[in-house]
């Protein structure tokens, strides 16, 4: 069987961007229906951040963290990668901070409501597996799917739609890596959605993904033969027992490879209206970028509104080798200001 892990973008930068002092949460409020499901806020800077919990009868409750600005404005919503870290830690003290690149950076700017959602059943402090499953508590991994996590999302987005500080019109929808799937998946789920950013990002299936990473790291047929028979045996396995939780292939269980398989971002983004924003490292190991090029050549065949930065020299994380964080951060302000050109 193959032993490669796939890393999202997230855990390989690694990154916490401390936030400011807490700003009354856990305070009890009595507004309208919305505020009702507020359970916290704290600030940022000069922004103040509110935390929602909304329940679901056929599942569990979606937590979800939103900045506020001052005047009402588009929404953007942030979705992580792989694993079950939380979206913050540190929330009951003054050290708290986002493990979501660049989500406090962008909502510090106050020109968003910036929001980004806790996957169900994630703990409430960082586990290791750099981005695996494998040290995700049970009930997390017995729950997490494609469907039931765009189902989720799709339940926080819609709450987020009807807050007063939030505009209607123009939403960025950002995913990272397995987000990139998660995000291709909401666009076509829900037509509000009107841009998408996709960073790290398979093409077809993350098993095609897999498919093409045989290829470019043998240096001969047979080589390449072993490993796609593996590639093979794995899926077979993984298919075989679709729904099982307890059963792992490259850090994560079967179920949830079984429903990410089945989804195809091209076909997804096919169904949407969104425009379409695509950020990949040349050298990804993760994410092949022959993966993601297949996607955008049959999306602009179409006639979709595609821009597509190839990134020389990077991997899954989008940094060229010996480049810094500011550099990083370039790449999301080059996904913002092709969100505020694309009106």
């Amino acid at each position: 069987m193959v032993r490669q892990f796939r890393i999202s973008l997230l855990r390989r930068v690694a990154i916490i961007t401390l936030l400011a002092l807490p700003a009354g949460i856990g305070r009890a409020h009595s507004l309208d229906e919305a505020a009702k499901q507020e359970i916290g806020s704290f600030n940022t800077g000069a922004i103040e951040i509110v935390q929602y919990r909304l329940a679901q009868q056929n599942g569990p409750a979606v937590e979800y963290f939103i900045s506020k600005p001052k005047q009402p404005s588009p929404l953007v919503l942030f979705i992580q990668g792989s694993g079950c870290a939380p979206v913050f830690i540190g929330l009951d003290t003054a050290n708290r901070a986002s493990t979501v690149f660049s989500y406090v950076t962008l909502a510090r700017q106050g020109q968003y409501a910036v929001m980004v959602v806790n996957k169900p059943f994630a703990p409430k402090e960082r586990p290791n597996g750099e981005g695996a499953a494998t040290s995700c508590p049970d009930q997390f991994n017995e729950y997490f799917t494609l469907e039931n996590w765009v189902r989720d999302l799709r339940l926080a987005f819609d709450h987020a739609q009807q807050l007063p500080f939030v505009a209607t019109g123009r939403t960025l929808v950002l995913g990272l890596s397995e987000g990139a799937t998660v995000a291709s998946a909401l666009a076509a789920a829900d037509s509000r959605v009107s841009h998408v950013a996709l960073l790290g990002a398979s093409g077809p299936t993350q098993f095609y993904d897999f498919v093409v990473a045989a290829y470019k790291s043998s240096s001969n047929d047979d080589e390449a033969k072993r490993k796609l028979d593996e590639l093979d045996e794995t899926r077979r396995l993984i298919f075989a027992s679709p729904n099982s939780s307890k059963d792992f292939a490259w850090g994560h269980p079967y179920k949830r490879w079984s429903s990410f398989f089945r989804a195809s971002s091209t076909n997804n983004l096919l169904k949407s209206q969104a425009r379409i924003y695509i950020a990949s490292g040349m050298q990804d190991v993760n994410v092949p970028i022959l993966s993601t090029e297949s996607m955008a050549s049959e999306l602009l065949m179409t006639g979709r509104d595609v821009t597509f930065r190839r990134v020389p020299n990077a991997g899954h994380d989008l940094l060229p080798a010996g480049a810094q964080y500011p550099e990083l951060e370039a790449e999301y302000w080059r996904i913002i200001a092709w969100f505020e050109k694309t009106k």
